[in-house]
């Protein structure tokens, strides 16, 4: 509600006046959750893709791991390159997958905090943004590794400093060192409430996919928690299947809520700081 009398304040609270200079905290996460909602369909078509192909990936990787592996222990075969070689061909892809379905994400729930049209073909038009954001990923990864056992202030500075690069790269497309510099311009002034919101999505990620790994230990009957690494290795095609689906679906549902978040955020610091985002040519 809005107060008339002069002698009031316009607004009873911050979050109603369009012109507050604030952080919205309260918005924000709650268009975490909206803007996965904003337009499901192509999210949950590339989440049906990822799903096929890291099954198929997983599937023939851990064939490869169980050969070099034989009869012996994990422990001996880490010593073999080819264990590695296989472990790394195992998640590399995964890695790609989590990018493409983040980068649908951004584009979707963009148009819907901006209230532009939805993009015509996100799962084609998010591919170009991929290795771009694998670099600065990984950047931002090692950074923040750095940052937190070095100096762990540097950490609580560069994870929230850097992490609009992503919505950056996609709608202001400015490259992988512009993106990460024009983040961190960005987050001056809203950092706390980045973390903040970033430590957020991490408690409730850690519990969904917690939940989701919990009802696939439960379907297959293959505790992933047991100690016993080869009992995952071991798992019958069905169970594989099973796993990887549940599993997969808990995972990728975290990394879409991330992208979503801190697409919001991008979007509430932006208007703070240039005004209402001018989204005419965003998807040409």
């Amino acid at each position: 509600m809005t107060y008339t009398d002069p002698a009031t304040p316009e607004y009873q609270y911050d979050w109603q006046n369009p012109n507050s200079n604030n952080f919205d905290f309260g918005r924000v996460l709650a268009r975490s959750f909206t803007g996965l909602f904003a337009n499901l369909k192509p999210i949950l078509i590339s989440i049906a893709i990822v799903l096929v192909l890291t099954t198929l990936v997983s599937m023939f990787t851990t064939g490869q791991l169980l050969n070099v592996i034989g009869d012996g222990d994990i422990e001996s075969a880490a010593l073999d390159p080819d264990y590695w070689m296989w472990s790394f061909a195992s998640g590399l892809p995964a890695m790609f997958f989590v990018l493409w379905v983040q980068l649908i994400v951004v584009q979707t729930s963009y148009a819907d905090f901006t209230n532009a049209p939805q993009p015509a073909s996100p799962l084609t038009s998010s591919l170009r943004f991929i290795l771009p954001m694998l670099v600065i990923s990984i950047i931002y990864s090692i950074v923040c590794i750095l940052g937190f056992y070095a100096l762990l202030i540097g950490f609580i500075f560069v994870w929230p400093g850097w992490a609009l690069a992503g919505p950056i790269l996609v709608h202001e497309k400015k490259g992988i060192f512009g993106s990460l510099g024009r983040a961190w311009s960005l987050a001056k002034g809203s950092k706390r409430w980045i973390f903040l919101l970033l430590i957020v999505w991490s408690i409730i990620g850690t519990v969904f996919y917690s939940v989701a790994s919990g009802i696939a230990i439960i379907g297959t009957g293959v505790n992933i928690f047991g100690g016993d690494p080869l009992a995952v290795l071991n798992m019958s095609f069905g169970k594989q299947i099973v796993f990887n689906v549940i599993a997969g679906i808990g995972g990728y549902a975290v990394y879409a809520l991330f992208a979503s978040g801190l697409t919001a955020a991008y979007v509430e610091v932006k208007t703070l700081k240039d005004g209402a985002p001018n989204v005419g040519d965003i998807f040409s």
